[in-house]
């Protein structure tokens, strides 16, 4: 529900636009089972209750109406709302906002039958004059195409005919369009890593060099629990309690991430607290970091151990990492040392890139945890299959070249 709960002339009003209205109007809210606005000495709870109330019924009319008469605007706002559930306010969430933006801003109050097949085409040349690369304008049509509009027909909010010629959008191809083309990503060298690494407390580069030697994805590491640890068996396994493909299949798919001898004696030293890294333990590092190169005597009245932290403050370092803020962490060092930035999933792509040269495709698709052939490990191996191509074709070379 988009709008304001606001108090006007001593009542309670919402300010928005309900669905099947064209612009923002002043709506005053009423009580349950009243018919008449509410003052605002009530709690605003129970106005924005109410304006909720407003919303649904207002959702519910429209509803009832002919499929054809639904807005673009209104089919946005549905399929957000059941890709926060059905993504579990995941990442996919903000693609999917992202994706039926331009959509919304070319179409908002079209409605949804009047649509034909050169509108998305409209919307993909749009993404590709705004200046989004390739790769991101097919996965926003996709997500429109393959995505939105399939659950709409199940829903019933679209007709069959319009879902069927929307989708018919033809991907771009790699230097076949205006589109802006990307580089493949490289793995991140091991000068940048040590580079960052000296930027960042203890614990935080140790997290970094822990990844480096599993090669996981950043969500299992910063979700990782020493009760989610096999210690007992050599190598040790860590069993993520979710991770991205624990949906697939009947019974999901199993996920085991191995830990060799050096990642499990950095490990080692952070046995004492539930998740191994964690920004708890990172910002006490930095503070006693700060304290050690302190070159002027405390006050009197305090000693060493002083803390200026608010004990009231509504902001607090957390028991474990998310992938936003580890991947601003990593950021951060990066800048402090004055080297290009790199994000996290580089290292994961440095450590595929080392396995797949050394111990071939299969080893690969076990270690990085993929079930979908070698077309996604191929993309974190860009560099070992260029080696694999020239160890295979210089014998021939060289004898007939």
């Amino acid at each position: 529900m988009r709008g304001s709960v606001y108090s006007n002339n001593g009542y309670w009003c919402w300010d928005g636009r309900l669905p099947g209205e064209d612009k923002r109007h002043k709506h005053p809210l009423c009580a349950p089972g009243s018919d008449h606005a509410m003052r605002d000495d009530r709690p605003k709870e129970m106005a924005i209750e109410a304006a909720h109330r407003l919303w649904e019924d207002a959702t519910r009319q429209r509803r009832d109406a002919p499929t054809d008469a639904r807005t673009v605007d209104e089919l946005c706002d549905a399929f957000i709302r059941h890709a926060a559930t059905y993504y579990r306010g995941g990442s996919e969430c903000s693609n999917c906002a992202c994706a039926v933006r331009m959509f919304r801003e070319l179409f908002g109050s079209r409605p949804v039958g009047e649509l034909v097949h050169t509108d998305m085409l409209a919307v993909r040349d749009a993404l590709v004059r705004s200046g989004v690369a390739r790769v991101t304008v097919n996965r926003y049509i996709g997500i429109i195409t393959n995505r939105m509009m399939p659950w709409a027909l199940d829903e019933g909010l679209v007709r069959a005919a319009v879902k069927a010629e929307l989708s018919q959008v033809r991907p771009l191809k790699r230097n076949r369009s205006e589109a802006r083309e990307t580089e493949p990503v490289r793995p991140v060298g091991a000068e940048a890593v040590k580079a960052a690494q000296a930027c960042m407390v203890p614990n935080t580069a140790d997290m970094v060099e822990v990844h480096r030697l599993t090669g996981m994805r950043p969500a299992e590491l910063c979700g990782m629990r020493w009760q989610d640890i096999d210690t007992s068996a050599t190598p040790w396994v860590y069993r993520p309690s979710g991770h991205k493909n624990d949906w697939r299949g009947e019974l999901g798919q199993p996920r085991v991430i191995l830990i060799g001898p050096r990642a499990r004696a950095i490990l080692e030293r952070h046995r004492s607290t539930e998740y191994p890294f964690s920004p708890v333990a990172a910002t006490a590092e930095r503070i006693a970091e700060l304290r050690s190169r302190r070159t002027s005597p405390f006050y009197p009245c305090r000693d060493e151990n002083y803390s200026r932290a608010d004990p009231h403050a509504t902001r607090k370092p957390r028991d474990h990492w998310d992938t936003c803020s580890y991947s601003k962490t990593i950021y951060a060092a990066c800048l402090r040392a004055k080297i290009d930035p790199w994000g996290a999933n580089r290292l994961r792509h440095a450590f595929a890139t080392e396995v797949r040269r050394k111990f071939g495709l299969e080893a690969t698709r076990a270690v990085l945890g993929h079930s979908m052939g070698a077309r996604i490990t191929d993309r974190y191996s860009f560099e070992a299959i260029e080696d694999e191509i020239i160890a295979k074709a210089s014998p021939a070379v060289e004898a007939l070249g």
